[in-house]
């Protein structure tokens, strides 16, 4: 039974914080930090340390906004952890966990929940206590492809510029005539 009343550990609430600076329009759905009754059934960093109350996993939902990749953001905490932030244990995100155990490559998760709907991260003990930011930067909405035009919509567009174009040419020539003719009256 826990001593005291559940708390996520500070490295968690500071993460969570940065995130939701980063992207404040972002959906939350699937964020989360206490195990429910599932999870206290089982072994998982979403339970409150038995001693502390302190809870040492916070799910990140994979929505962070058109046309931002959570897949980038789980990459820059992997290479955060692999660049010597120790106070993440591991990542897991979309069927793929890193962890110290292979020096922070990732490789399949093979777990009941494949993560994709949402980021998760534990952190060791050291974020128990120090809620010091993280290094990550927002990940850069990436621009909206223009539309492809279909192959008929690329021919009729062609065509059209074609026809404008003959038709300034008859102007022009038009023109001429109209002038020819003036002076031949004239003469």
């Amino acid at each position: 039974m826990t001593k005291t009343a559940p708390r996520l550990c500070a490295a968690g609430v500071k993460l969570r914080t940065q995130i939701n600076k980063f992207y404040p329009k972002r959906d939350k759905a699937s964020d989360g930090w206490i195990g429910d009754q599932r999870h206290q059934k089982t072994k998982s960093d979403h339970n409150p340390d038995k001693k502390t109350g302190i809870v040492r996993a916070l799910d990140i939902d994979s929505d962070l906004g058109k046309g931002i990749d959570s897949a980038e953001l789980s990459e820059s905490l992997r290479l955060l952890a692999k660049g010597g932030e120790k106070r993440i244990a591991y990542v897991i995100h979309n069927k793929r966990i890193a962890s110290p155990l292979l020096k922070w490559a990732w490789r399949p998760y093979l777990g009941s929940n494949p993560h994709t709907s949402h980021i998760h991260v534990s952190f060791t003990p050291l974020g128990d206590t120090d809620g010091s930011a993280f290094g990550v930067k927002p990940i850069e909405k990436k621009p909206t492809p223009p539309a492809r035009k279909s192959a008929e919509k690329v021919v009729a567009d062609s065509i059209i510029a074609e026809i404008a174009a003959v038709r300034k040419t008859q102007a022009e020539l038009e023109a001429r005539i109209k002038a020819i003719e003036a002076k031949v009256k004239r003469a």
